[in-house]
């Protein structure tokens, strides 16, 4: 890999990524009061105008330590529009790309257009096999910009980057040469979000029940749940204490991910909490998801498990583009059968032996589903 001795200059149709210049710093003072860029980035918070007039400063220091910096702007009119980078171009697992899009420049493509234009420059002219993405947990935005790119997730790190003293938990991806490739001729390496899908968590109600996002405070209830003896045979969840507990609420709130979306079931005023309902492997090509709930033992029995099942299926046949949704439970789970059949979801098999539960054997699942064009139950 040989970088320029010199700042070069990257065009991507209407954009150009060029150097900082010492006038950008009033546009990048002001693009960065935004609160998205300070909590998703590690700019300074609160920003200065020093800070500003530093960024661009440290510009030629950065590129010759091999930190490449642009400033994103409009071709015709040289209006700052964001900036991009990649740092630490001799790491052996590959730069890392970070990007931000000033408020009034953004849902325009900024942000794809010179992300793309950097890898493309990245590949072709330093030469560089492969370059990493890492995002703060919760970064749906950031995420979809890279995964439109060709970026491909490989997973989640707990405490992985630093904000301002303090660790946060971390989304990690990265795009090689190929994946760049089929994502500008259309073949994308994943799927996008599902139309309509929300990336942060919506609440529900209906006549005797409230779904909510989980809390950090729901872990007691997460605990007790675990630990009681029917749910530990129908559905078994690693909780071991209360710090599992937490981390398990903690996770369940993030919906970012556009995959999975979880509600608490309590009553209509949240001072009981009676159980839980999620969404999940929400697969946007197919139009899919699968459908799984519990309730506590104190709450079974009234009814509030068809009440939640019905009130998320409904949601998501009106809110997103769902056309199926799957719900599969143990033969044995009679109560989990009545629940399905009561919210309009017909049996379609029966699946010999496919799951192991909580007792450790292998059982029969029925396997239910409602499409969107079935009609809702009375």
């Amino acid at each position: 890999m040989h970088l320029p001795s010199t700042p070069v200059e990257l065009r991507a149709d209407e954009l150009l990524l060029r150097p900082f210049a010492p006038e950008d710093a009033g546009a990048v003072f002001d693009a960065c009061q935004d609160p998205e860029i300070q909590r998703w980035t590690t700019v300074p918070s609160p920003y200065t105008r020093e800070d500003a007039a530093e960024l661009v400063a440290l510009c030629p220091a950065r590129w010759a330590s091999g930190t490449p910096t642009f400033a994103v702007v409009d071709a015709g009119s040289g209006s700052l529009l964001g900036a991009v980078d990649l740092q630490d171009l001799d790491a052996e697992q590959g730069p890392q790309m970070g990007f931000w899009v000033a408020p009034g420049a953004r849902r325009r493509g900024v942000a794809r257009a010179s992300v793309r234009r950097l890898a493309q420059w990245a590949f072709d002219d330093l030469g560089l096999p492969r370059i990493r993405w890492a995002g703060y947990q919760g970064n749906a935005g950031s995420r979809r910009v890279a995964e439109s790119v060709g970026f491909v997730m490989e997973g989640s790190s707990r405490l992985a980057l630093e904000q301002r003293g303090v660790r946060q938990d971390a989304w990690l991806g990265s795009i090689l040469p190929a994946d760049l490739t089929r994502a500008k001729i259309g073949h994308g390496v994943i799927g996008s979000l599902l139309g309509g899908w929300p990336t942060e968590p919506v609440a529900l109600r209906s006549e005797r029940i409230l779904l909510r996002p989980s809390r950090e405070d729901d872990a007691p209830a997460l605990l007790a749940y675990a630990q009681d003896p029917l749910a530990g045979i129908w559905d078994p969840e690693e909780t071991p204490d209360l710090d599992a507990a937490r981390e398990r609420a903690r996770r369940r709130a993030d919906w970012s991910s556009g995959d999975v979306a979880v509600w608490v079931i309590t009553d209509p005023d949240d001072t009981a909490i009676w159980g839980g309902i999620q969404l999940f492997d929400v697969y946007a090509h197919s139009l899919g998801a699968v459908t799984g709930y519990g309730l506590m033992p104190e709450a079974r029995g009234n009814g509030y498990a068809t009440e939640a099942l019905r009130t998320v299926t409904e949601w998501a046949f009106v809110e997103t583009a769902l056309h199926r949704i799957t719900l599969m439970h143990a033969v044995g789970n009679t109560a989990s059968c009545a629940v399905a059949t009561a919210s309009g979801y017909q049996l379609e098999g029966l699946m010999r032996q496919s799951h192991r539960f909580g007792d450790g054997e292998l059982h029969d699942n029925h396997l239910h589903a409602r499409l969107r064009a079935d009609s809702a139950p009375s």
